[in-house]
């Protein structure tokens, strides 16, 4: 399958440039990139390998204790991905020793896997094995982790996958409308009452 790789900036990220892609059914998977940060940070790694519809897959990385609270790094909005059974490798430089919250939101609510393609990603740092791994959810899939540089002793490095089952509804659709630029420029995810219900909903998620 093919591979497209980028470095986001701690503003806003830019579209992806990706090569025409030949659709493979059973992407093989790529090896864990390594590349390098300033003292005090580690580099995170996104593999994203899309489904057969790739526009309706978006993501969030966050740093800060509480979801809700929590500044945002770097994003994609719905329509950045455009082929489908393509791998992706997203990096960044994060601060290290912080916490931070990842989350995968697909559009029409059935994840990226296995109605409809072979989709999967998973979050590695600096170049190690991936510490978590996705791909079947509904509308969300939300990891928290801190950003340690070896993770080899896995009882000191302690994750929280939160994942919406198909079918379900952990919270409501509404609650990220707060994560999106107040530009609006992705208007198209959020609801007539998406301002209202986003602040309700947090709370009671983080209670």
């Amino acid at each position: 399958s093919n591979t497209s790789s980028s470095t986001f900036s701690d503003t806003s990220p830019s579209p992806f440039q990706t090569s025409t892609p030949t659709p493979s059914a059973s992407p093989s998977p790529s090896p864990t990139p390594t590349f390098s940060c300033p003292p005090g940070q580690v580099g995170f790694i996104l593999t994203l390998t899309t489904d057969n519809y790739p526009r309706e897959t978006r993501w969030v990385l966050k740093q800060g204790n509480r979801w809700s609270t929590a500044t945002r790094i770097a994003t994609t909005l719905y329509g950045s991905y455009t082929n489908w059974q393509t791998t992706y490798i997203e990096t960044q430089c994060i601060e290290e020793n912080e916490v931070f919250y990842f989350q995968i939101l697909d559009k029409e609510r059935d994840g990226i896997c296995c109605d409809y393609g072979l989709g999967t990603y998973s979050l590695a740092l600096n170049g190690q094995e991936p510490f978590h791994t996705g791909g079947v959810f509904g509308y969300k899939e939300r990891t928290r982790f801190n950003a340690i540089s070896s993770y080899n002793n896995m009882n000191t490095f302690i994750i929280e996958v939160e994942t919406e089952p198909k079918g379900g509804n952990i919270d409501s659709a509404s609650e990220d409308y707060d994560e999106e630029d107040s530009t609006g420029e992705d208007e198209e995810d959020s609801t007539s009452d998406g301002e209202e219900d986003s602040t309700s909903d947090d709370e009671e998620e983080e209670s």
